[in-house]
């Protein structure tokens, strides 16, 4: 069940109607995060078209048979390398093979995940597919930013937003499918922004948790006196050599995340990290909404000034001290 819940529900009844109203345009653009859907809906779409029964797709016949076995010769699909880049080579091969008539089916379909991946040259490879496209060729193109293709390729295709869900049903989809995250079920559900498969990926990254935990701990301590300001600064890394850039994004969120709920409970609104009220509130006791709001201005524009040249170290730390002085009101913004 886990990975066949999908948001974008309307995106992909589009998708269906088409094909039950026999009207499958020659290309549509999926437009969404990562772990939004967009390819268990293309997936879902490609096999509608390919299936021989009813309701379609149907599971069972022939055809949804290959798909489920991953065999189907007139379903062709491009990934992205590893750094989300995609080779022209592989584009002007699927694009070529586009053209050779299907094999079983009456439509061959094209599916390009991570479409943003291709660049100038691999998009206008691709170009010929969409503006004199074979009657029977369909290409699906999965885009997290649909500014980032051509205007060309924009403009000659369906687009179609595939929207997160509602914090509520992500959390019944935790609840249901990860009965162990318990009371940070609706953390999960806020913190995932409606975005199914990042909230699976939470659910399933423990180390993410301890993070969490140890960062927030950190930074609550910094309502008391300076040398909490190191331990902060060891929970980001400070003094262990090179940091992943996901781990510092990762602090950052957290952080950026944690200092929000302590604006929002000045204010009386709901907070994001709901297992950890108690902690929020403890916190918000020695912080003015200004100083809040403050420290927040501080920690984005950090986040914004680094760069692989910056001596990562002393930004943070120098992140911290000014934190500690939005918090106990010494700043001139607080």
């Amino acid at each position: 069940m886990k990975h066949n819940f999908i948001s974008g529900q309307r995106a992909l009844e589009r998708l269906l109607e088409d094909v039950k109203n026999d009207c499958v345009r020659h290309a549509y653009i999926l437009e969404g995060p990562r772990g939004i859907g967009k390819r268990t809906a293309a997936d879902i779409f490609a096999r509608a078209v390919h299936c021989t029964a009813s309701p379609r797709p149907c599971g069972h016949c022939p055809a949804c048979k290959l798909h489920r076995a991953g065999t189907h010769p007139d379903l062709m699909t491009v990934e992205p390398e590893e750094n989300g880049s995609i080779k022209i080579d592989a584009v002007r091969q699927a694009a070529e093979e586009l053209y050779m008539r299907p094999r079983i089916a009456e439509r061959k379909i094209l599916i390009i995940d991570g479409a943003d991946g291709m660049n100038e040259a691999a998009q206008n490879a691709l170009l010929k597919s969409f503006e004199e496209p074979p009657s029977y060729g369909v290409v699906v193109l999965l885009s997290e930013n649909i500014q980032n293709l051509l205007p060309t390729i924009r403009s000659r295709g369906v687009k179609l937003l595939m929207e997160p869900f509602t914090a509520e049903k992500i959390s019944g989809f935790v609840a249901a499918e990860y009965p162990e995250m318990g009371d940070k079920r609706d953390f999960v559900a806020r913190y995932s922004g409606g975005n199914v498969g990042r909230a699976i990926e939470l659910c399933e990254d423990e180390e993410f948790f301890e993070l969490r935990r140890n960062l927030t701990e950190a930074f609550a301590a910094m309502a008391g006196g300076k040398a909490s300001i190191l331990a902060a600064a060891e929970v980001f890394g400070v003094g262990k050599g090179k940091v992943s850039a996901e781990y510092r994004q990762t602090c950052f969120d957290v952080l950026l995340s944690w200092l929000g709920d302590v604006a929002l409970l000045k204010q009386g609104g709901a907070v994001v990290n709901t297992d950890m009220e108690p902690e929020l509130r403890s916190f918000a006791a020695h912080i003015t909404a200004k100083g809040a709001l403050a420290a927040i201005e501080t920690v984005e524009e950090t986040l914004r000034g680094l760069n692989p040249s910056m001596k990562y170290d002393l930004w943070i730390t120098n992140m911290l001290i000014k934190c500690w002085r939005d918090i106990h009101g010494y700043s001139s913004r607080s």
